[in-house]
Protein backbone atom coordinates (compact mmCIF):
# COMPACT_ATOMS: atom_id res chain seq x y z
CA UNK A 1 0.00 0.00 0.00
CA UNK A 2 3.33 2.16 -0.07
CA UNK A 3 2.69 5.16 -1.97
CA UNK A 4 -1.29 5.31 -2.37
CA UNK A 5 -3.13 8.20 -0.96
CA UNK A 6 -5.52 7.91 1.77
CA UNK A 7 -8.51 7.23 -0.74
CA UNK A 8 -6.52 4.45 -1.87
CA UNK A 9 -5.27 2.74 1.38
CA UNK A 10 -9.20 2.91 1.64
CA UNK A 11 -9.99 0.85 -1.38
CA UNK A 12 -7.54 -1.68 -0.71
CA UNK A 13 -9.29 -1.85 2.99
CA UNK A 14 -12.72 -1.98 1.56
CA UNK A 15 -11.40 -4.62 -1.05
CA UNK A 16 -10.13 -7.02 1.75
CA UNK A 17 -12.65 -6.53 4.39
CA UNK A 18 -15.74 -7.00 1.85
CA UNK A 19 -13.57 -9.33 -0.82
CA UNK A 20 -14.40 -6.92 -4.21
CA UNK A 21 -12.52 -5.88 -7.01
CA UNK A 22 -10.55 -2.90 -7.52
CA UNK A 23 -13.50 -1.16 -9.50
CA UNK A 24 -16.04 -2.69 -6.99
CA UNK A 25 -14.45 -0.69 -4.27
CA UNK A 26 -13.72 2.32 -5.95
CA UNK A 27 -17.40 2.84 -6.35
CA UNK A 28 -18.23 1.87 -2.48
CA UNK A 29 -15.84 4.16 -1.68
CA UNK A 30 -15.67 7.30 -3.99
CA UNK A 31 -18.58 7.09 -6.71
CA UNK A 32 -21.91 5.95 -4.67
CA UNK A 33 -23.61 8.79 -5.12
CA UNK A 34 -27.17 7.54 -4.85
CA UNK A 35 -26.79 6.06 -1.26
CA UNK A 36 -25.94 8.98 0.96
CA UNK A 37 -28.77 11.00 -0.81
CA UNK A 38 -31.47 7.77 0.10
CA UNK A 39 -32.43 9.06 3.60
CA UNK A 40 -33.10 12.63 2.76
CA UNK A 41 -34.39 12.08 -0.36
CA UNK A 42 -36.69 9.09 1.32
CA UNK A 43 -38.29 11.91 3.66
CA UNK A 44 -39.36 14.50 1.14
CA UNK A 45 -41.07 18.18 2.96
CA UNK A 46 -44.65 18.62 2.74
CA UNK A 47 -47.02 20.69 4.88
CA UNK A 48 -47.95 17.20 6.82
CA UNK A 49 -44.08 16.47 7.30
CA UNK A 50 -42.91 19.44 8.22
CA UNK A 51 -40.03 17.95 9.68
CA UNK A 52 -38.72 16.83 5.77
CA UNK A 53 -35.82 17.92 3.63
CA UNK A 54 -37.23 20.35 1.44
CA UNK A 55 -34.48 19.72 -1.78
CA UNK A 56 -33.70 23.09 -3.91
CA UNK A 57 -30.42 21.56 -5.45
CA UNK A 58 -31.98 18.86 -8.04
CA UNK A 59 -32.88 19.60 -11.50
CA UNK A 60 -36.67 18.45 -11.38
CA UNK A 61 -39.84 20.04 -12.44
CA UNK A 62 -42.34 18.92 -10.28
CA UNK A 63 -44.94 21.44 -11.52
CA UNK A 64 -47.16 19.09 -13.47
CA UNK A 65 -47.02 16.07 -11.67
CA UNK A 66 -51.23 15.50 -11.18
CA UNK A 67 -51.45 16.52 -14.90
CA UNK A 68 -49.32 13.86 -16.40
CA UNK A 69 -50.84 11.32 -13.12
CA UNK A 70 -54.26 12.25 -14.86
CA UNK A 71 -52.80 11.23 -18.17
CA UNK A 72 -50.94 8.34 -17.69
CA UNK A 73 -53.92 6.80 -15.79
CA UNK A 74 -56.04 7.16 -18.40
CA UNK A 75 -54.05 6.01 -21.24
CA UNK A 76 -52.15 2.90 -19.78
CA UNK A 77 -52.99 0.21 -21.29
CA UNK A 78 -51.15 -3.30 -20.87
CA UNK A 79 -50.88 -4.74 -24.24
CA UNK A 80 -49.32 -8.47 -23.78
CA UNK A 81 -47.15 -9.52 -26.81
CA UNK A 82 -45.56 -6.18 -26.83
CA UNK A 83 -45.43 -5.44 -22.99
CA UNK A 84 -45.56 -8.54 -21.30
CA UNK A 85 -42.84 -9.85 -23.52
CA UNK A 86 -39.22 -9.46 -25.04
CA UNK A 87 -40.81 -7.82 -27.87
CA UNK A 88 -38.75 -5.94 -30.16
CA UNK A 89 -35.83 -5.92 -27.80
CA UNK A 90 -33.81 -3.22 -25.61
CA UNK A 91 -33.00 -0.99 -28.58
CA UNK A 92 -36.65 0.43 -27.49
CA UNK A 93 -40.39 -0.07 -28.35
CA UNK A 94 -41.15 0.22 -32.07
CA UNK A 95 -44.05 2.20 -31.40
CA UNK A 96 -41.67 4.51 -28.79
CA UNK A 97 -38.78 5.02 -31.43
CA UNK A 98 -41.78 5.93 -33.82
CA UNK A 99 -43.27 8.37 -31.70
CA UNK A 100 -40.24 9.74 -30.57
CA UNK A 101 -38.79 10.23 -34.62
CA UNK A 102 -42.40 12.18 -35.20
CA UNK A 103 -41.94 14.62 -32.27
CA UNK A 104 -38.35 15.09 -32.77
CA UNK A 105 -39.29 15.90 -36.64
CA UNK A 106 -42.10 18.16 -35.58
CA UNK A 107 -40.79 20.11 -33.05
CA UNK A 108 -36.88 20.01 -33.49
CA UNK A 109 -36.71 20.47 -37.11
CA UNK A 110 -33.86 18.60 -37.99
CA UNK A 111 -31.82 19.24 -41.20
CA UNK A 112 -32.84 15.44 -42.16
CA UNK A 113 -35.37 13.55 -41.67
CA UNK A 114 -35.49 11.24 -38.37
CA UNK A 115 -36.68 7.94 -38.48
CA UNK A 116 -36.88 5.11 -35.54
CA UNK A 117 -33.70 3.71 -36.63
CA UNK A 118 -31.89 6.67 -35.82
CA UNK A 119 -32.92 6.45 -32.54
CA UNK A 120 -31.62 4.72 -29.19
CA UNK A 121 -33.91 4.13 -26.31
CA UNK A 122 -31.87 4.25 -22.12
CA UNK A 123 -33.66 4.56 -18.98
CA UNK A 124 -32.71 8.07 -18.66
CA UNK A 125 -30.05 9.80 -20.31
CA UNK A 126 -27.74 9.47 -17.34
CA UNK A 127 -27.93 5.94 -18.89
CA UNK A 128 -27.74 7.35 -22.62
CA UNK A 129 -24.35 9.41 -21.80
CA UNK A 130 -22.85 6.27 -19.59
CA UNK A 131 -23.68 4.15 -22.79
CA UNK A 132 -22.03 6.70 -25.38
CA UNK A 133 -19.27 6.99 -23.38
CA UNK A 134 -18.58 3.43 -22.97
CA UNK A 135 -19.23 3.05 -26.65
CA UNK A 136 -16.59 5.94 -28.20
CA UNK A 137 -13.97 5.78 -25.15
CA UNK A 138 -11.04 3.56 -24.10
CA UNK A 139 -10.10 3.56 -20.15
CA UNK A 140 -8.68 6.88 -19.30
CA UNK A 141 -9.82 8.73 -22.44
CA UNK A 142 -11.60 12.51 -22.41
CA UNK A 143 -15.07 13.80 -22.84
CA UNK A 144 -14.32 18.05 -22.92
CA UNK A 145 -17.17 19.69 -21.18
CA UNK A 146 -16.88 23.23 -20.89
CA UNK A 147 -17.64 25.11 -17.63
CA UNK A 148 -19.39 25.34 -15.51
CA UNK A 149 -21.26 21.75 -16.28
CA UNK A 150 -24.14 19.60 -14.81
CA UNK A 151 -22.00 17.48 -12.31
CA UNK A 152 -23.58 14.61 -12.44
CA UNK A 153 -21.60 14.36 -15.86
CA UNK A 154 -18.87 13.27 -13.95
CA UNK A 155 -20.62 10.35 -12.60
CA UNK A 156 -22.41 9.23 -15.97
CA UNK A 157 -18.51 9.92 -17.75
CA UNK A 158 -16.31 7.91 -14.76
CA UNK A 159 -18.76 5.28 -12.76
CA UNK A 160 -18.51 2.64 -15.54
CA UNK A 161 -16.68 3.46 -18.34
CA UNK A 162 -13.71 4.65 -16.82
CA UNK A 163 -13.51 8.06 -18.76
CA UNK A 164 -12.42 11.20 -17.65
CA UNK A 165 -14.29 14.26 -17.48
CA UNK A 166 -11.86 17.29 -19.06
CA UNK A 167 -13.68 20.33 -17.72
CA UNK A 168 -12.74 23.50 -20.19
CA UNK A 169 -11.93 26.88 -18.10
CA UNK A 170 -12.54 30.14 -20.15
CA UNK A 171 -10.90 32.15 -17.10
CA UNK A 172 -7.60 34.15 -19.04
CA UNK A 173 -9.03 33.19 -22.26
CA UNK A 174 -8.86 35.94 -24.41
CA UNK A 175 -12.08 37.58 -25.08
CA UNK A 176 -13.45 36.30 -22.19
CA UNK A 177 -15.21 38.73 -19.26
CA UNK A 178 -18.56 37.40 -17.88
CA UNK A 179 -20.27 34.47 -18.46
CA UNK A 180 -22.17 36.47 -21.42
CA UNK A 181 -19.01 35.11 -22.95
CA UNK A 182 -19.29 31.96 -22.78
CA UNK A 183 -21.91 31.76 -25.62
CA UNK A 184 -20.34 34.00 -27.78
CA UNK A 185 -18.59 31.56 -30.88
CA UNK A 186 -14.68 32.96 -31.10
CA UNK A 187 -14.17 32.02 -26.53
CA UNK A 188 -15.47 28.14 -26.89
CA UNK A 189 -13.05 27.75 -29.69
CA UNK A 190 -10.07 29.46 -27.94
CA UNK A 191 -11.21 27.85 -24.52
CA UNK A 192 -11.55 24.49 -26.29
CA UNK A 193 -8.41 24.33 -28.30
CA UNK A 194 -6.10 25.39 -25.70
CA UNK A 195 -8.02 22.67 -23.33
CA UNK A 196 -7.34 20.38 -25.77
CA UNK A 197 -3.91 20.31 -26.62
CA UNK A 198 -3.08 21.05 -22.76
CA UNK A 199 -5.05 17.35 -22.45
CA UNK A 200 -3.00 15.77 -25.04
CA UNK A 201 0.45 17.25 -23.38
CA UNK A 202 -0.88 15.12 -20.26
CA UNK A 203 -1.24 11.76 -21.85
CA UNK A 204 -5.26 12.56 -21.91
CA UNK A 205 -7.06 11.47 -25.31
CA UNK A 206 -10.09 13.38 -25.94
CA UNK A 207 -12.47 11.62 -27.49
CA UNK A 208 -15.54 13.88 -27.32
CA UNK A 209 -16.69 17.09 -26.55
CA UNK A 210 -20.05 17.58 -24.42
CA UNK A 211 -22.24 20.05 -24.11
CA UNK A 212 -25.37 21.49 -22.47
CA UNK A 213 -28.34 22.94 -25.05
CA UNK A 214 -29.79 24.98 -22.87
CA UNK A 215 -27.33 24.74 -20.34
CA UNK A 216 -27.23 23.78 -17.22
CA UNK A 217 -26.74 25.12 -14.40
CA UNK A 218 -26.81 28.65 -16.59
CA UNK A 219 -30.02 28.06 -18.06
CA UNK A 220 -28.88 30.20 -21.54
CA UNK A 221 -29.25 28.69 -24.99
CA UNK A 222 -26.13 28.80 -27.20
CA UNK A 223 -26.39 31.12 -30.20
CA UNK A 224 -26.36 28.97 -33.96
CA UNK A 225 -22.94 30.14 -34.35
CA UNK A 226 -21.57 28.75 -31.04
CA UNK A 227 -23.17 25.54 -32.07
CA UNK A 228 -21.54 25.60 -35.73
CA UNK A 229 -18.23 26.74 -33.55
CA UNK A 230 -18.36 23.50 -31.75
CA UNK A 231 -18.99 21.35 -34.71
CA UNK A 232 -16.18 22.86 -36.46
CA UNK A 233 -14.00 22.33 -33.48
CA UNK A 234 -15.16 18.32 -33.59
CA UNK A 235 -14.34 18.06 -37.02
CA UNK A 236 -10.70 19.41 -37.19
CA UNK A 237 -9.91 17.11 -33.99
CA UNK A 238 -12.20 14.01 -35.28
CA UNK A 239 -14.07 14.35 -32.08
CA UNK A 240 -17.78 13.28 -31.56
CA UNK A 241 -19.98 16.22 -31.09
CA UNK A 242 -22.43 15.17 -27.85
CA UNK A 243 -25.33 17.54 -27.56
CA UNK A 244 -27.67 17.35 -24.48
CA UNK A 245 -31.15 18.89 -24.68
CA UNK A 246 -33.12 17.24 -22.41
CA UNK A 247 -34.61 20.86 -21.55
CA UNK A 248 -35.64 21.75 -24.90
CA UNK A 249 -38.83 22.64 -23.79
CA UNK A 250 -38.07 24.03 -20.67
CA UNK A 251 -37.07 27.37 -22.65
CA UNK A 252 -39.85 30.32 -21.12
CA UNK A 253 -39.24 34.55 -21.36
CA UNK A 254 -38.57 36.10 -18.55
CA UNK A 255 -38.26 40.19 -18.32
CA UNK A 256 -34.81 40.34 -17.12
CA UNK A 257 -34.06 38.75 -20.31
CA UNK A 258 -36.33 40.62 -23.27
CA UNK A 259 -33.32 39.73 -26.06
CA UNK A 260 -32.91 35.85 -24.89
CA UNK A 261 -31.43 33.52 -27.41
CA UNK A 262 -33.88 31.18 -28.61
CA UNK A 263 -33.70 27.21 -28.73
CA UNK A 264 -32.11 26.21 -31.78
CA UNK A 265 -31.74 22.18 -31.68
CA UNK A 266 -28.17 20.75 -33.19
CA UNK A 267 -30.21 18.56 -35.06
CA UNK A 268 -31.28 21.38 -37.13
CA UNK A 269 -27.83 22.69 -38.54
CA UNK A 270 -26.53 21.13 -41.57
CA UNK A 271 -23.81 19.82 -39.21
CA UNK A 272 -22.37 18.34 -42.74
CA UNK A 273 -20.59 21.45 -43.70
CA UNK A 274 -18.58 21.45 -39.65
CA UNK A 275 -17.97 17.87 -39.30
CA UNK A 276 -18.93 14.15 -40.31
CA UNK A 277 -22.60 14.23 -39.16
CA UNK A 278 -22.01 10.41 -38.12
CA UNK A 279 -20.14 12.13 -34.96
CA UNK A 280 -22.49 13.93 -34.01
CA UNK A 281 -25.46 13.12 -31.52
CA UNK A 282 -28.12 14.57 -29.65
CA UNK A 283 -30.03 13.62 -26.49
CA UNK A 284 -33.01 14.12 -25.06
CA UNK A 285 -34.83 12.28 -22.25
CA UNK A 286 -39.12 12.51 -20.44
CA UNK A 287 -37.60 13.56 -17.07
CA UNK A 288 -37.58 17.58 -17.68
CA UNK A 289 -40.08 18.99 -20.43
CA UNK A 290 -42.18 16.11 -19.28
CA UNK A 291 -42.04 16.55 -14.98
CA UNK A 292 -40.88 12.81 -15.03
CA UNK A 293 -37.11 11.82 -13.68
CA UNK A 294 -38.58 8.68 -12.38
CA UNK A 295 -40.50 7.64 -15.72
CA UNK A 296 -36.20 6.83 -16.46
CA UNK A 297 -36.91 7.61 -19.92
CA UNK A 298 -34.21 8.76 -22.45
CA UNK A 299 -33.28 8.62 -26.28
CA UNK A 300 -30.11 8.59 -28.26
CA UNK A 301 -30.73 10.54 -31.54
CA UNK A 302 -27.48 9.18 -34.31
CA UNK A 303 -26.56 8.43 -37.84
CA UNK A 304 -23.90 6.25 -36.28
CA UNK A 305 -24.30 2.87 -37.12
CA UNK A 306 -21.68 1.94 -35.21
CA UNK A 307 -22.66 3.51 -32.03
CA UNK A 308 -25.55 1.85 -32.27
CA UNK A 309 -24.32 -1.58 -32.38
CA UNK A 310 -22.08 -0.83 -29.84
CA UNK A 311 -24.73 0.81 -27.46
CA UNK A 312 -27.08 -2.01 -28.78
CA UNK A 313 -24.56 -4.72 -26.96
CA UNK A 314 -24.88 -3.93 -23.28
CA UNK A 315 -28.03 -2.38 -23.42
CA UNK A 316 -29.81 -5.62 -22.15
CA UNK A 317 -28.23 -4.55 -19.11
CA UNK A 318 -29.90 -1.36 -19.22
CA UNK A 319 -33.53 -2.07 -20.35
CA UNK A 320 -36.39 0.43 -20.18
CA UNK A 321 -40.35 -1.74 -19.84
CA UNK A 322 -41.47 -1.43 -22.87
CA UNK A 323 -44.80 -0.53 -21.10
CA UNK A 324 -43.32 2.79 -19.50
CA UNK A 325 -41.74 3.70 -23.13
CA UNK A 326 -45.11 3.70 -24.53
CA UNK A 327 -46.93 6.03 -21.80
CA UNK A 328 -43.91 8.63 -22.91
CA UNK A 329 -44.91 7.77 -26.50
CA UNK A 330 -48.66 8.17 -26.01
CA UNK A 331 -47.92 11.93 -24.65
CA UNK A 332 -45.69 12.73 -27.43
CA UNK A 333 -48.49 11.32 -29.91
CA UNK A 334 -50.96 13.40 -28.20
CA UNK A 335 -50.14 16.60 -29.59
CA UNK A 336 -52.94 18.37 -28.34
CA UNK A 337 -52.74 17.04 -24.54
CA UNK A 338 -48.81 18.03 -25.04
CA UNK A 339 -49.35 21.32 -26.51
CA UNK A 340 -51.53 22.50 -23.61
CA UNK A 341 -49.42 20.48 -21.14
CA UNK A 342 -46.43 22.52 -21.68
CA UNK A 343 -48.28 25.92 -22.16
CA UNK A 344 -49.28 25.36 -18.53
CA UNK A 345 -46.32 24.42 -17.20
CA UNK A 346 -44.11 27.25 -18.87
CA UNK A 347 -46.61 29.89 -17.07
CA UNK A 348 -45.87 27.55 -13.53
CA UNK A 349 -42.50 28.02 -14.36
CA UNK A 350 -42.68 32.08 -14.76
CA UNK A 351 -44.75 32.15 -11.56
CA UNK A 352 -42.06 30.33 -9.91
CA UNK A 353 -39.20 32.33 -11.01
CA UNK A 354 -40.75 35.72 -9.87
CA UNK A 355 -41.57 34.40 -6.63
CA UNK A 356 -38.14 33.24 -6.17
CA UNK A 357 -36.01 36.24 -7.64
CA UNK A 358 -38.54 38.51 -5.15
CA UNK A 359 -37.47 36.94 -2.51
CA UNK A 360 -33.70 37.07 -3.65
CA UNK A 361 -34.15 41.21 -4.15
CA UNK A 362 -36.29 41.31 -0.48
CA UNK A 363 -33.31 40.23 0.83
CA UNK A 364 -30.63 41.61 -1.14
CA UNK A 365 -29.38 38.35 -2.53
CA UNK A 366 -27.73 38.94 -6.07
CA UNK A 367 -28.70 36.16 -8.84
CA UNK A 368 -27.12 34.80 -11.74
CA UNK A 369 -23.54 36.32 -10.27
CA UNK A 370 -21.69 34.62 -7.63
CA UNK A 371 -24.33 34.86 -4.64
CA UNK A 372 -23.75 33.31 -1.22
CA UNK A 373 -20.60 33.31 -1.94
CA UNK A 374 -19.65 35.43 1.03
CA UNK A 375 -21.37 32.53 3.30
CA UNK A 376 -18.58 30.36 2.81
CA UNK A 377 -15.04 30.45 4.07
CA UNK A 378 -11.76 28.29 3.90
CA UNK A 379 -11.50 25.71 6.47
CA UNK A 380 -8.33 23.68 7.78
CA UNK A 381 -8.74 21.00 4.90
CA UNK A 382 -8.86 23.85 2.19
CA UNK A 383 -12.24 23.20 1.30
CA UNK A 384 -15.08 25.68 1.98
CA UNK A 385 -18.13 25.64 5.00
CA UNK A 386 -21.51 26.80 5.01
CA UNK A 387 -23.45 27.00 7.99
CA UNK A 388 -23.03 24.45 10.30
CA UNK A 389 -26.78 24.39 11.42
CA UNK A 390 -28.47 20.91 11.64
CA UNK A 391 -30.74 21.16 8.15
CA UNK A 392 -30.45 25.19 8.00
CA UNK A 393 -29.22 24.86 4.57
CA UNK A 394 -31.04 23.17 2.29
CA UNK A 395 -29.28 23.63 -0.84
CA UNK A 396 -27.31 20.80 -0.21
CA UNK A 397 -28.85 17.90 1.50
CA UNK A 398 -25.92 15.44 2.65
CA UNK A 399 -24.88 15.70 5.92
CA UNK A 400 -21.56 15.71 5.04
CA UNK A 401 -21.45 19.52 4.22
CA UNK A 402 -18.49 21.05 3.78
CA UNK A 403 -17.01 18.17 1.45
CA UNK A 404 -20.46 18.33 -0.76
CA UNK A 405 -20.27 21.79 -1.61
CA UNK A 406 -17.02 21.94 -2.13
CA UNK A 407 -17.11 19.62 -4.56
CA UNK A 408 -20.39 20.93 -6.08
CA UNK A 409 -18.35 24.01 -6.62
CA UNK A 410 -15.21 23.05 -7.87
CA UNK A 411 -16.06 21.04 -10.86
CA UNK A 412 -17.61 24.07 -11.63
CA UNK A 413 -14.81 26.22 -11.92
CA UNK A 414 -15.31 28.42 -8.62
CA UNK A 415 -15.97 27.97 -5.39
CA UNK A 416 -19.45 29.89 -4.45
CA UNK A 417 -21.69 28.92 -6.90
CA UNK A 418 -25.29 27.60 -5.75
CA UNK A 419 -28.47 26.36 -7.78
CA UNK A 420 -31.81 27.27 -6.27
CA UNK A 421 -34.48 25.13 -8.24
CA UNK A 422 -37.43 27.01 -8.43
CA UNK A 423 -39.93 24.21 -10.23
CA UNK A 424 -41.36 22.28 -6.89
CA UNK A 425 -44.54 22.85 -5.40
CA UNK A 426 -45.71 25.87 -4.57
CA UNK A 427 -45.83 25.14 -0.65
CA UNK A 428 -42.43 23.52 -0.81
CA UNK A 429 -41.07 26.57 -2.69
CA UNK A 430 -42.12 28.68 0.38
CA UNK A 431 -41.05 26.41 2.57
CA UNK A 432 -37.74 26.32 1.08
CA UNK A 433 -37.04 30.31 0.73
CA UNK A 434 -37.74 30.57 4.49
CA UNK A 435 -35.12 27.83 5.62
CA UNK A 436 -32.72 29.57 3.13
CA UNK A 437 -33.61 32.93 5.03
CA UNK A 438 -33.02 31.57 8.09
CA UNK A 439 -29.58 30.03 7.43
CA UNK A 440 -28.42 33.16 6.16
CA UNK A 441 -29.29 35.01 8.70
CA UNK A 442 -27.09 32.42 10.98
CA UNK A 443 -24.53 32.71 9.13
CA UNK A 444 -24.48 36.62 9.12
CA UNK A 445 -25.20 36.49 12.89
CA UNK A 446 -22.02 34.28 12.99
CA UNK A 447 -19.93 38.00 11.91
CA UNK A 448 -17.63 38.98 9.59
CA UNK A 449 -15.23 35.89 8.33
Amino acid sequence: MDGLNPDDKRVGAVMDQHRLSMRGACGFVSRDVWGPREKSMGNPWTPTNPSGTVILRLAKNSLMHEEVVGFIEANTTVKPTEHLTYSTGPRGSRHRRNAAAAFLNEEFHPNYTISAENLFVTPGLASAIDALAWAVCNEGDGILIPQPFYNGFGVDILNRSNARVVPVPYTGVEGYSSLEDLFCPNVPSTALEATFCNAKQNSINPRALLISHPHNPLGRCYPRQTIQAFATFCGIHNLHFISDEIYAQSVFNIAALPNAVPFVSTLTLDISRHMNPAMAHVLYGASKDFCANGLRLGLVCTQNEGVLGAMSSISIFSWSPHLIQDVWAAMLADKDWRTGFMHRKKQLMEEHYRLTTAFFQQNRIPYCVRYLRHLIRPTSKGLYSASPANKALILVDYKEREVKIAETCAKNGEFGWFRVTFTVGNEALKEGLERLQMSIREIEAMGAW
